[in-house]
């Protein structure tokens, strides 16, 4: 399990990306989630053909290398990563590559005001695993320049889909986090959380203290550990969370609970060794960065996140209730 973007086995070089898949899946202590996703839309034609142009073209991104539909097909989050997967894109010299598949395909619009601009794609893929293996996948997509393209994913949460609202006008009560202030604050009780500490309620406020902050899984423990093993061997590591450019999603959730946040946020991980590392990984298991010198004192790793989290209506005392994940990484740098 990992909420963070980090893998704890490696850190692979972009340059691998393509032949190599990440499992970056999060999971917890709950019982497990239920297999079917939400009650889909009816009437969703339009989008179920958009969702398929949107896996024939990466096809053809992984088995030919072929981009050309990089802009027609992507947005936000998912334009950043697929730029990057471009960049260190290479086809394998001795083998053909299988397309991805997509199964059990299921469609919910929110409700939304006026004409809609986004709606999300349910169903097993192993497009975000690079091929190892189908995941349960929520795909977001929103209209941009009149084009559905794909904005974020994100793998099934522990306790299963949270229902949106399907019917009617969107909830006019605000949540007790509005959207914009969403990444912030996301972004500051992550960082804080990284320092390995024991989480309190008034710290990772305004969020609740489940098993993304608290538990062996949690984003605190596995901190702990992993600066507990780099010290040891002689090696600091600090990381932190930043906002991007990318806006926070805002969508309704069923019986006016509130909404399904989700944002996009990017960490950042630096170690360093005043002596100098000439071994293949780092103390905590980590492996250094390709191309390296033959001793490395730095290196610095980045990673795109998606968060996601139910966001109750505006009371006195809310708290938001991390529920989602998903990582990519986009760069890394030894020297």
């Amino acid at each position: 399990m990992n909420r963070t973007g980090r893998t704890l086995s490696a850190a692979v070089p972009l340059a691998a990306l393509l032949s190599l898949s990440l499992g970056l899946t999060a999971c917890g202590g709950a019982a497990p989630a239920p297999v079917s996703p939400p009650p889909a839309s009816a009437h969703t034609a339009v989008e179920q053909a958009a969702v398929l142009h949107w896996l024939a073209k990466t096809n053809a991104m992984w088995t030919q290398n072929n981009f050309a539909a990089l802009d027609d097909i992507t947005t936000a989050e998912m334009r950043t990563i697929y730029l990057v997967e471009q960049r260190g894109a290479s086809l394998p010299s001795n083998a053909s590559r299988q397309p991805f598949q997509l199964t059990g395909l299921s469609i919910t619009i929110p409700c939304q005001a006026g004409r809609p601009g986004v709606f999300v794609a349910y169903g097993d893929t192993d497009v975000f695993d690079l091929g190892p293996a189908m995941q349960p996948m929520a795909m977001v997509f929103e209209r941009v320049d009149g084009r559905w393209k794909l904005a974020a994913a994100i793998n099934r949460p522990a306790r299963g889909w949270p229902a949106l609202c399907t019917k009617g006008s969107p909830p006019s009560a605000p949540p007790a986090v509005a959207a914009a202030d969403f990444a912030p604050e996301l972004a500051r009780v992550l960082t804080h959380a990284t320092a390995g500490t024991a989480e309190t309620a008034a710290a990772a406020a305004p969020f609740a203290v489940n098993d993304f902050f608290a538990g062996s899984g949690s984003v605190n423990a596995q901190a702990a550990r992993q600066a507990g093993q780099n010290r040891r061997g002689g090696v600091s590591f600090t990381e932190g969370f930043a906002t991007t450019a990318n806006p926070t999603l805002a969508l309704p959730l069923a019986g006016g609970r509130g909404f399904w946040m989700i944002g996009i946020l990017t960490q950042t991980g630096h170690y360093a060794s005043a002596a100098g590392l000439r071994a293949k990984n780092w103390p905590d298991g980590n492996q250094v960065a390709t191309p390296r010198p033959a001793v490395v004192h730095h290196e610095t790793d980045t990673f795109i996140t998606t968060y996601t989290a139910i966001d109750p209506p505006r009371s006195a005392g809310a708290t938001l209730t991390l529920d989602g994940f998903f990582g990519w990484p986009l760069a890394t740098v030894a020297s």
